[in-house]
């Protein structure tokens, strides 16, 4: 495994309206792997600038937005999709995974779903920037470390924002991970992709999450 990293992009199956400021950089058509009445980011950071300040922990968070009625639809048909994808894919098999929010959910879902089976893991590493939570599979809600001893055992990157309102829902997927494999990246932003200067520091956190993958902690 080289410093080079290609990027195969997949998309999800489900075409959906951009989310705020997508459209003015990107354009469409857009698509989404989770049939939600709306993307669980837009109602988790609605959500997220009130209940911060109170979570005990940041399943407390989470657990908060489920009962405040955050819908998050069961992600099996999600994961047989991405599962299907990465395994016919002629340029696959593949290294790692990079997802940003909901992208995040499904990828771990997706991983966590093969821990208890015995497979081997699909990938080497993982890059997650602004994750929401990891889904359930066939009913309603999301995996959490405190609910569930199934682990990501692989190398990961989280890359979050301190301004982020789902900041706390991005910490429950660092919980699920290997705590010696796992990373944390502030670069101190809300809920969109980095930029800028501070991208230099990101791809150093990447080098060491690929080192990571190769040699362990």
């Amino acid at each position: 495994m080289s410093d080079r990293i290609d990027f195969i992009l997949i998309n999800g199956s489900i075409e959906c309206h951009s989310a705020v400021g997508v459209a003015e950089q990107y354009d469409g058509p857009y698509y989404r792997f989770l049939d939600n009445e709306r993307p669980i980011c837009e109602g988790a950071c609605t959500l997220g600038r009130s209940m911060s300040r109170t979570a005990v922990s940041p399943e407390d968070f989470v657990g908060e937005w489920l009962r405040r009625g955050i819908t998050m639809t069961p992600a099996a048909d999600a994961c047989d999709l991405l599962e299907q994808q990465i395994e016919q894919h002629p340029d696959g098999p593949f290294n790692g995974v990079l997802g940003f929010s909901e992208g995040c959910s499904v990828a771990a879902s997706l991983m966590l779903r093969r821990a208890p089976q015995g497979k081997l893991p699909l990938f080497k590493f993982a890059i997650y920037f602004c994750a929401i939570s990891a889904f359930r599979l066939d009913t309603p809600g999301a995996i959490l470390a405190d609910q569930c001893s199934d682990r990501i055992n692989v190398s990961t990157l989280h890359v979050v924002g301190a301004r982020d309102p789902a900041l706390l829902s991005s910490f429950t997927l660092y919980n699920l991970c290997h705590e010696d494999l796992a990373a944390l990246y502030d670069y101190g932003k809300g809920h969109t992709i980095p930029w800028g200067p501070v991208t230099e520091h990101i791809t150093s956190g990447v080098r060491e999450c690929l080192r990571r993958a190769q040699h362990g902690p």
